[in-house]
């Protein structure tokens, strides 16, 4: 029963440790499930959660626990990163959930037991979690879904690997589990960017303002629209940018952008995306690189935009630096409106000092941030749960459907357990050093690693 913790100090400094299987948790208490988790995904997003742990309680979300080895038990300098996927239900006080039901939601990176207390809600199949430590999170991070036990993931999650007998194409259940992992909370930020934030939704009816619209910041029609932006997308390879690029492109053109350009360490990928999407505006993908050059200038000149809308998604080193230097020197851009909006942390670790200049930069720059829950809420009050939650279902199921189309370069990358070279353990270490590559999805089997006689 292996732990992976983080410290909060540093989040690249990390440890693994095992539990005696005498660490039991003892009896369980009223409405509340027990689980053990099973499938979850890795990336840069999970750097987020650690980075801003304290300031957005994400460290609340599974704090460690007193039995933990010294000094993994101080919570003041370790923590657990939760990473997203799914858990089965091991032991369950809640008579509508049944052992070895599957659930989705964000998880513990352990191998552990854990307890939680949940609340049915709406639509039928979502329980929100009600324990009092949580109270101050995110909407979002309390929100856990019942995969229906007909699903052939179920088995298959909850087995082998390699075979699942209630399962028709075992190798497709297990992609499906994968993608679903990765994807399924992520994609609808880039879905909300598109849809909401950046042209007035017909069943809103008012524009939603990237941390939602409970702030009551001022976000009004002009700032979303688009008739006469071009977008940047930078970081465009990382999964959110990917799914925002999905829904750009296939705007009809009366809510499309002037252009779109995706700055990315992928662009030959990003580019057979956009051929397939067959957007009604131009729409080019560059490296890095290139964001300087004189070919770049004269397509983003060329368009004549009077905004700019830079979308900061993971970028990799100084590129918002050089965007804006050649924006400046541009005759043609000069007098454009940039509009800046945040959304997650780089594709590496940060220290201390590297974390203060970013948050200078944001002031400085007059950067929008963003936030996935805060502009989901925004959508639920105005559209009704039942109605949002079925609309998005079947959102998410023609996204997966058309993976080919948005991510045919993109591969699910499986390790397993939490410690050593194919574990959590090493995965953490990749990305807070920016070692995964723009075509890898990291996803992790966390239950015991296989033996081999």
């Amino acid at each position: 029963m292996e732990v992976h913790v983080v410290s909060k100090q540093d989040i690249s400094q990390h440890a693994t440790f095992s539990l005696p299987a005498s660490a039991t948790l003892g009896k369980l208490g009223p409405s509340s499930v027990r689980i053990r988790p099973q499938i979850v995904s890795l990336g840069a997003n999970n750097l987020s959660y650690a980075m801003l742990g304290t300031a957005l309680k994400w460290w609340d979300l599974y704090p460690v626990q007193e039995n933990y080895p010294a000094p993994y038990n101080d919570s003041s300098k370790w923590g657990i990163a939760p990473a997203w996927g799914f858990s089965a239900v091991v032991e369950s006080t809640i008579p509508e959930i049944a052992p070895e039901t599957l659930l989705y939601g964000i998880w513990p990176t352990t191998a552990v037991l854990t307890d939680m207390q949940l609340e049915k809600s709406t639509p039928e199949g979502h329980w929100i979690e009600t324990s009092p430590h949580r109270q101050t999170l995110m909407s979002l991070y309390n929100r856990y879904v019942e995969i229906p036990r007909s699903n052939p993931v179920c088995s298959l999650a909850t087995s082998s690997l390699s075979n699942s007998p209630a399962a028709a194409s075992p190798e497709e259940a297990l992609n499906q589990l994968a993608w679903s992992s990765v994807f399924r909370t992520l994609w609808t930020c880039g879905y909300y960017l598109s849809e909401y934030v950046f042209q007035v939704h017909p069943d809103i009816k008012t524009p939603v303002h990237p941390l939602g619209n409970q702030f009551q910041l001022p976000w009004s029609e002009a700032d979303a629209d688009l008739s006469s932006a071009v977008v940047v997308s930078l970081g465009g390879s990382t999964k959110t940018a990917r799914t925002f690029a999905y829904f750009l492109e296939r705007k009809e053109k009366k809510v499309a952008p002037l252009g779109f350009l995706q700055v990315t360490s992928a662009p030959v990928a990003l580019s057979e995306a956009t051929k397939a999407a067959n957007p009604s505006f131009p729409s080019k993908a560059i490296e890095y690189a290139d964001i300087e050059s004189e070919e770049t200038a004269e397509w983003l000149g060329q368009l004549n935009p009077s905004k700019i809308v830079v979308l900061e998604i993971g970028v990799r080193g100084d590129g918002l630096d050089k965007l804006l230097g050649s924006i400046k020197q541009n005759t043609a851009l000069k007098s454009a409106n940039v509009v800046i909006v945040k959304i997650g942390s780089p594709q590496k670790a940060l220290s201390a000092e590297e974390q203060a200049a970013a948050y200078q930069q944001i002031e400085q720059l007059g950067k929008v941030q963003c936030n996935t829950s805060g502009m989901q809420d925004t959508a639920i009050q105005a559209l009704g749960a039942e109605a949002f939650f079925n609309s998005m279902d079947v959102k998410w199921e023609k996204l997966y459907h058309d993976r080919n189309l948005w991510a045919a370069d993109l591969k699910m990358v499986w390790g397993h357990g939490i410690s050593g070279s194919d574990g959590i353990e090493s995965g953490w270490t990749k990305i807070c050093h920016g070692e995964v590559g723009a075509n890898e999805a990291m996803v992790y089997k966390l239950q015991e690693k296989p033996t081999h006689s």
